[in-house]
């Protein structure tokens, strides 16, 4: 990591490389030993990240991963999608019902997948309203707000908000539940 740390101003692929190698972690419970014992090499890659950010490139989605990734942020670097056209499927907390949320060009709904009908029984989901957005969302939110980002700043407040189930008409937090879901082994005691 300090050797991309230094490669990473002048080439956006050391940058890249050092972001797939923070997301890499999830993979290895053992991971996290490698990003240990030099914060400063990690505070210089997530700056670089921010910078890279705000010039708003053509790969924002992927730079965006890279900062999540490069600030602890391993779980969210790696379920994040550009908020396009996602699908994420979630167990309902309280039933247990299989619960597929959109979010994106689809719309921003909780549904039951039905292989033969599509999504049935749709629920519109809650956003979460920015004033109210728990960390990491809030800050996840305001980069891609000041990065003229609208369409992952809104996917942001929907994933941080509130599903019903279909099933028991239960309400949700999509973010807790995604999380419950799919939080890797090593970090699920931590």
């Amino acid at each position: 990591m300090p050797r991309l740390a230094d490669l990473a101003p002048a080439t956006a692929q050391a940058l890249e490389l050092a972001g797939a190698i923070a997301r890499g972690t999830l993979q290895h419970p053992d991971g996290e030993v490698l990003l240990a014992g030099r914060p400063e090499v990690l505070s210089r890659l997530r700056d670089l990240a921010d910078q890279r950010l705000r010039s708003r490139p053509a790969e924002y989605d992927r730079v965006f991963g890279d900062l999540l990734a490069l600030a602890g942020q391993y779980h969210w670097s790696a379920a994040l999608e550009n908020f396009a056209d996602d699908f994420y499927t979630v167990p309902c907390p309280h039933c247990g019902a299989e619960v597929t949320i959109a979010i994106g060009a689809y719309g921003f709904y909780s549904a039951i997948r039905d292989w033969d009908r599509g999504d049935v029984e749709r629920r519109e989901l809650l956003p979460a309203q920015v004033e109210e957005l728990p960390d990491p969302g809030r800050w996840m939110h305001a980069t891609a707000v000041r990065d003229g980002q609208q369409r992952i700043a809104e996917g942001i407040r929907h994933l941080f908000g509130r599903a019903e189930c279909p099933t028991c008409a239960s309400a949700f937090s999509v973010a807790d539940a995604y999380t419950s879901a799919n939080l890797p082994p090593a970090l699920e005691t931590a």
